[in-house]
């Protein structure tokens, strides 16, 4: 990873090094003035960029933006490298915009560290039992619960996917239950891509939808979820965070909350845990019987945070997507949570699903050691968080956390244990 001090550096060399070639260049070559406003425009970005830990107010560019501006440079270069002619001018260009791409990927900190699993518990059938079963949609999964063949209304969908996924869920749901139409649509949470296509389904198949009273507010329309956090690193996904849907859908005409008793419609097997902390109500599905737990977002199976390990899953157990994750304590607990149930088969959201004894292990594994394992170093969702308040989470990769602080001793003491790792509340009773 290039530190934040050397890419200013980098940004300082390249500046000059962009205007002095433009200086040198001849003025018959079109690349001269192009070349020349680059280096002007690194320069400018370069000058209000926060390269360090603390704010400062006239330098208004946070160091995952500027990495957004050098990829854009670096694509800009390339692409017009393709429309000059000049050996000399496309040399120095397709150079210099593949530095740009580099150093704005080499520059992104790494995400959560999370915890590797044995290609053994890697699941190769997505038939993970008699009623469970899940289809990828792109970069997410919707699951499936119910037995093949079951009849009408008597099996359940799990989250409705990304828009333009219907024709897949629809098929797969076809061949796995015929005509039968589903007893409900539930969901895990309501982000963007797990609603989908969730009018749509929910209309065709006049079937009510089911969430956690906490996020009712995403599903009627009220209410926006809070912004992304392009900071947390690990990919690309997470540095465009910023840029996906986050406006509330409108679906309170079939809306209705989860029975409090944990039962859901359409099954006797399964039950529904609230799973805090990615979303204000997000909840996960078990099945005690089978001991398979449907996570959702609370745990998933591969580093979402990274568009490779999103598009071609790696099957690595890690902790809720970071970039969308609002409460780090309350999905402490709630990994802390699943943890205890010891499953023995694991379907999330995102990644393969996961089976066999390693599983249950891995899990404890991330539950036990979540503040290293499942934290990413940077969030504006973990800076004003008290039981993290001794955590210098910027420069930290693991261990018992440093102080940074003498006012954060008194509140990191009654967050942590003696041996300085953070210890989590109990689990509330699902609510």
């Amino acid at each position: 990873m290039i530190s934040p001090g050397l890419h200013a550096v980098l940004d300082a060399v390249s500046a000059t090094g962009l205007i002095i070639s433009s200086a040198a260049a001849s003025p018959r070559l079109a690349v001269r003035g192009p070349l020349g406003a680059i280096g002007a425009g690194i320069a400018v970005y370069s000058l209000g960029t926060q390269y360090g830990d603390r704010p400062h107010a006239a330098r208004p560019i946070r160091m995952h933006e500027h990495r957004l501006l050098y990829a854009a440079q670096g694509a800009a270069c390339l692409a017009l490298a393709r429309k000059v002619k000049d050996p000399w001018a496309q040399a120095l260009l397709r150079g210099y915009g593949a530095f740009s791409l580099a150093a704005a990927a080499l520059s992104s900190p790494p995400g959560p560290a999370g915890v590797e699993v044995p290609m053994g518990a890697v699941a190769a059938d997505r038939q993970l039992g008699p009623d469970l079963a899940y289809l990828r949609c792109g970069i997410v999964n919707v699951v499936f619960l119910g037995a093949a063949g079951a009849p009408d209304r008597r099996w359940l969908l799990v989250d409705a996917g990304l828009a333009g996924s219907a024709g897949a869920i629809r098929a797969a749901a076809r061949a796995r239950f015929g005509a039968s139409r589903p007893a409900a649509i539930l969901l895990t949470h309501g982000h963007f891509d797990h609603v989908g296509v969730l009018e749509l389904l929910a209309r065709e198949w006049d079937a009510p939808v089911y969430a956690h009273p906490n996020e009712h507010p995403y599903l009627t329309g009220q209410r926006s979820y809070p912004p992304a956090a392009p900071e947390v690193g690990g990919g690309t996904m997470a540095e465009l965070s910023w840029l996906f849907p986050r406006k509330p859908i409108d679906v309170s005409d079939r809306l209705r909350s989860l029975p409090a008793d944990g039962s859901l419609p359409g099954t006797d097997q399964w039950r529904w845990i609230a799973t805090p902390g990615h979303s204000p109500g997000h909840v996960s599905l078990w099945n005690d019987s089978a001991r398979a737990l449907v996570a959702g977002d609370a745990v998933v199976t591969t580093q979402q945070e990274s568009v490779l390990a999103a598009l071609f899953p790696q099957g690595k157990l890690q902790g809720p997507p970071a970039e969308f994750t609002l409460d780090w304590k309350a999905a402490g607990a709630s990994v802390r949570r699943l943890a205890a149930l010891a499953p023995e088969v694991l379907v999330t959201s995102h990644g393969p699903a996961l089976h066999g004894a390693a599983l249950s292990g891995a899990l404890q594994e991330l539950a036990s050691g979540f503040v290293s394992r499942g934290l990413p170093n940077c969030s504006r969702y973990l800076r004003d968080t008290p039981w993290l308040l001794g955590t210098n989470l910027k420069h930290w990769s693991g261990g018992p956390p440093p102080l940074f602080s003498k006012s954060a001793v008194a509140v990191h003491f009654r967050c942590c244990t003696s041996r300085g790792t953070p210890t989590y509340p109990a689990p509330d009773r699902q609510q």
